[in-house]
């Protein structure tokens, strides 16, 4: 009996087989479907995630600019600069190195939980060293300092610029710039110096239709944003590492583009490392070339978002650098004087973006879609 049971089992056993090969095939088919279906909704998912994080940090950055100005009754500037040979430069040094001494997030970060860094530094030397000794640059490796609330999680920065850089002007970077309008004011004289009305330097000297919030100088309250604090963005995306340029000519490196938070250059670029830097500001239109700085509002070149192409090659256009751009797909978020932050398409009417970059141009861009 014990044989026939053993029997039975056995037989049992042998009919009972693996998977064929087409079975298996099928399975896998099938794996790598839903494999396909759900990757992308991850994906989706995180950049959902980092976008938030992304309008949480221009939250926090327009409730630092609320506090400012409840203390100073007015918002910072975005660089704090000196009349040129104001003092005289040091030694063997220029007006042009010597002229600019801190940029607005300097000032902002008591308001940016970094009360312990402001303390650090020495305002009454420049950002990179003292007024009158140039090999002190005690307050440069303060610069590499690297503020969460600064980047953007969908930003890809290169690892130098993540990892603490020491080299000259590199600096931790940052992905939100100060508005300056529609008027990109100029530092370095060009053919604009010619014009009848001069270089303008400084945010006052700017013209009401085209000033934005910042600018050298500046002194914006909120009684100056005319045009409605809900129709007025104050800062906005300009991711870093998105661009790579060439220089203005071929002598230069071809590296990626950074804009440190703490970069008080005015409107300078030098290859520091392994990327080019930039000022942290950003415009919708600059009235000054090929125009005179007193040219009528809609005049010059119109500075669009999310400039192309990425990979800019020898060129002397400074025009993508001190654009609004973003790692967003389709556009890029903005604070708005009333502290909402939004995200404005790159395809939106460049007239409606310029109107909500100035302060007081009286535009229309209420009644208009964007």
């Amino acid at each position: 009996m014990w044989d026939l049971e053993r029997q039975r089992l056995d037989s049992a056993a042998r009919g009972r087989g693996g998977f064929t090969l087409i079975e298996l095939l099928v399975v896998i088919a099938i794996v790598a479907v839903l494999m396909a279906l759900l990757l992308p909704a991850v994906q989706q998912a995180r950049e959902r995630a980092r976008m938030a994080q992304c309008q949480n940090n221009l939250k926090q950055i327009g409730l630092g600019l609320a506090n400012y100005e409840g203390s100073h009754r007015c918002y910072p500037p975005s660089f704090v600069r000196q009349a040129d040979g104001n003092p005289p430069p040091p030694p063997g040094g220029s007006a042009l190195q010597y002229r600019t001494h801190w940029s607005g997030f300097h000032l902002l970060l008591p308001y940016l939980d970094q009360p312990a860094l402001h303390k650090k530094f020495d305002f009454r030397k420049t950002w990179l060293s003292s007024m009158t000794d140039m090999t002190d640059h005690s307050m440069w490796p303060l610069n590499t300092t690297l503020i969460s609330t600064l980047i953007c999680p969908s930003a890809s920065h290169s690892v130098t610029s993540l990892g603490g850089p020491s080299l000259w002007m590199q600096g931790a970077p940052a992905d939100y710039s100060f508005s300056h309008g529609a008027d990109i004011i100029r530092a370095i004289p060009g053919p604009e110096a010619a014009c009848p009305g001069g270089l303008l330097h400084f945010w006052q000297q700017s013209p009401n239709g085209t000033r934005g919030a910042f600018g050298y100088n500046s002194t914006c309250r909120p009684q100056d944003i005319r045009d409605g604090s809900s129709q007025t963005f104050m800062l906005g995306e300009k991711s870093g590492g998105l661009l790579t340029y060439s220089g203005p000519n071929s002598t230069y490196p071809t590296l990626p583009v950074e804009y440190p938070w703490a970069m008080a250059a005015v409107v300078y670029f030098a290859p520091a490392g392994a990327t080019w830097v930039v000022d942290p500001f950003a415009v919708t239109r600059d009235i000054q070339l090929p125009d005179c700085p007193i040219s009528p509002p809609g005049t010059g070149a119109a500075f669009p978002m999310n400039p192309r192409p990425l990979v800019l090659g020898v060129t002397t256009s400074e025009r993508p650098l001190f654009s609004f751009q973003s790692s967003h797909v389709n556009g890029a978020e903005f604070v708005f004087a009333d502290g909402n932050v939004r995200f404005l398409n790159q395809n939106i009417n460049q007239g409606v973006f310029e109107a909500l970059s100035t302060i007081g141009g009286q535009e229309t861009a209420a009644s208009q879609a964007y």
